[in-house]
């Protein structure tokens, strides 16, 4: 714990640095950090040995103010601070399933410039920081071995190609040999999706990368179509599959459903129309609506709330949870 309470207070002393371009004194620099001159002295003899440029001026009779180089990537429009620096290095955490993709690759040659900048002792200080802030998912997806595959479908997104794909399709449970016009791909909960249009089913579908057991580029070309928006495909979904027609979806959420609602904003649509406490059980309870035009992935969720969350409308998509609810109840009942 102190550790981590060490590298916080110092990360906000490079901040703090960084912010003052004229120089701080160690008063106003332990004053900021809420601790003593000379665990501050402390932390800027530790960081100078990591290897951080920081220095500093003597003014007012032999007072030092202590700044910090304020671009160490200074070229036109592109500045870095090394606090930017920093935190682009241990972002690499989040782009970790790219890994060993062009998309990964990308982010590994930035960091290798970084590297070449600041001393690998500097950068290798702050992982620790790993252990204050962990950047944590349910599951992710290896894609390294999906290279050649991604680089393909990158390609005839900008070249406009159709491609003969065979794809693993999980609702039909069958491999699909169809032509498909690749227009953009999504990285959406850890995983890389790609949208286009499906010669086999004649709409737009969004595939999971994973899933394409074989990706070939034809000589033939598409157009993708000039009112197409990866944004606004996706605008109305509660993920990424959709579109559809938009409807009004009123859940009653309570307990801990209901503070885990309050607490997050799950979907932009999201709108909180009422909540108090329920006179019979004296349980929290909120009403939330969301605007939606597919609820593949939004039923998905609902169905992790349980018991603590009731579709009040369309009646349509209560009577589908309702169903699955059903459903697992049967399940469970043989093993019970």
């Amino acid at each position: 714990m102190a550790r981590g309470k060490a590298l916080i207070r110092q990360w906000n002393l490079l901040k703090a640095l960084q912010s003052h371009h004229f120089g701080i004194d160690t008063n106003e620099l332990a004053r900021r950090l809420g601790c003593s001159k000379r665990t501050v002295q402390r932390d800027l003899d530790i960081l100078q040995q990591a290897g951080f440029p920081i220095r500093y001026e003597q003014r007012d009779f032999g007072k030092r103010f202590w700044k910090l180089t304020p671009h160490f990537i200074e070229r036109e429009e592109l500045m870095l601070s090394v606090t930017e620096i920093i935190s682009l290095f241990l972002s690499r955490q989040i782009l970790a399933p790219l890994a060993g993709t062009q998309f990964g690759d990308g982010l590994a040659s930035a960091l290798e410039k970084i590297k070449a900048i600041l001393p690998a002792r500097a950068l290798n200080y702050f992982d620790d920081l790993d252990e204050t802030l962990l950047v944590k998912t349910v599951a992710k997806h290896d894609y390294s071995n999906q290279d050649k595959e991604i680089r393909i479908l990158n390609r005839a997104i900008n070249d406009g190609r159709v491609l003969k794909i065979r794809y693993h399709s999980a609702s039909k449970g069958k491999i699909i040999e169809t032509y498909f016009h690749p227009y953009g791909l999504v990285f959406f909960g850890m995983n890389l999706y790609c949208i286009g249009f499906m010669v086999e089913y004649n709409e737009i579908r969004t595939l999971k990368v994973s899933r394409f057991l074989g990706v070939e580029m034809i000589d033939e070309t598409f157009e993708k179509p000039a009112t197409f928006s990866l944004t606004a495909y996706t605008h109305g979904t509660f993920g990424i599959f959709g579109p559809g027609k938009f409807q009004t979806i009123k859940v009653r959420f309570t307990g801990w459903a209901a503070t885990n609602v309050r607490e997050h904003q799950w979907h932009m649509s999201q709108k909180i129309i009422k909540q108090g406490k329920d006179r019979k059980t004296n349980v929290d309870y909120l009403i939330a609506t969301f605007e939606l035009c597919d609820t593949t992935e939004f039923k998905r969720w609902i169905l992790g709330y349980g018991q603590y969350a009731t579709i009040l409308k369309p009646k349509a998509l209560a009577r589908e949870i309702a169903t699955e609810l059903a459903n697992a109840y049967k399940t469970y009942k043989t093993i019970l």
